[in-house]
């Protein structure tokens, strides 16, 4: 019977780059907290560089530091214009979603695919413009 012998390590290998990282984190147009814009910097420190002060650390976000977000829609309100258009079924999507905008400037009207994905909420300012493969609409185009 022949028999291999092999040696295996078990030791961890030595990382230099691990034992004293950098993190350095630039300004954000999407993250606008104070404390970043005063330093710019921010070290992950070990040895031989300095810890992070509490002063470093982001502070609590006020109302005033987040994107502004589009009003809520309530639920049944009611939207002045028009809000069906039977008359678009059969035309091509891109030209319906132009009528609709153009009728009715209060909402948004969207293209979609039949059979993809949609939300189910109700809003006022959103009308679906549902079309076949060839990007023509199959159903009446109703705010939803």
């Amino acid at each position: 019977m022949a028999s291999i012998s092999t040696s295996i390590s078990t030791s961890l290998p030595s990382f230099s780059l691990l034992q004293n990282p950098t993190i350095t984190i630039l300004c954000s147009p999407f993250l606008r907290f104070s404390s970043m814009r005063k330093i710019g910097k921010v070290r992950c420190s070990t040895e031989g560089k300095p810890a992070i002060t509490p002063d470093d650390l982001a502070q609590p976000i006020s109302e005033h530091d987040v994107a502004p977000e589009a009003p809520c829609q309530e639920e049944g309100a009611i939207t002045s214009g028009k809000s069906s258009w039977p008359e678009l079924v059969g035309e091509k999507g891109e030209v319906a979603a132009a009528i609709i905008e153009k009728e009715n400037p209060l909402v948004n009207a969207i293209v979609m695919l039949d059979g993809m994905p949609a939300t189910m909420d109700f809003r006022t300012d959103r009308v679906r413009v549902w079309v076949n493969s060839e990007g023509v609409v199959i159903q009446t185009p109703v705010i939803t």
